[in-house]
């Protein structure tokens, strides 16, 4: 018998569930289904831009085990958008931690407007960042 998984430690869910192809009602899409470490690991690896060993921290596990959830993450997506597939986000084995969320840096982007954050102390400097959303390096602390 297999052991349990350990709950992995997600800081947010993501704000949104379900992506499918427009224009092909949902009912006549197979889905993928994608899991809510998974998309966790999408989040610190390809929008914060964190490498995997600082991203596998923050999730409390291991560096291996951070890269195989984020390759089966990115083989379910590349699936999904290829074979013309709903991406649905949902199940898995994980705690949301918000604790950390107290020690948020604001950013936001002066070329398209797109704000985020980053945790204090992850090396990342503001002159040294580019926009998630449009990939321009003009970005700024937005005090909130």
């Amino acid at each position: 018998m297999a052991r349990p998984h350990k709950e992995r430690r997600v800081e947010q869910l993501p704000p949104v569930t379900h992506y499918k192809p427009a224009g092909v009602p949902l009912r006549n899409l197979e889905e993928v289904i994608l899991t809510i470490e998974e998309m966790e690991t999408i989040r610190l690896a390809d929008i914060e831009q964190l490498d995997q060993a600082a991203a596998a921290e923050r999730m409390e596990i291991s560096r291996p085990t951070f890269h195989r959830i984020v390759n089966t993450a990115h083989r379910k997506i590349a699936a999904a958008l290829w074979g013309g597939h709903a991406l649905r986000v949902d199940g898995g084995t994980f705690r949301i931690d918000r604790h950390c969320q107290t020690d948020l840096r604001h950013f936001v982007c002066q070329v398209c407007g797109h704000k985020w954050t980053l945790p204090r102390g992850n090396g990342q400097r503001c002159h040294d960042l580019s926009c998630p959303a449009c990939e321009a390096s003009v970005v700024s602390r937005d005090e909130e």
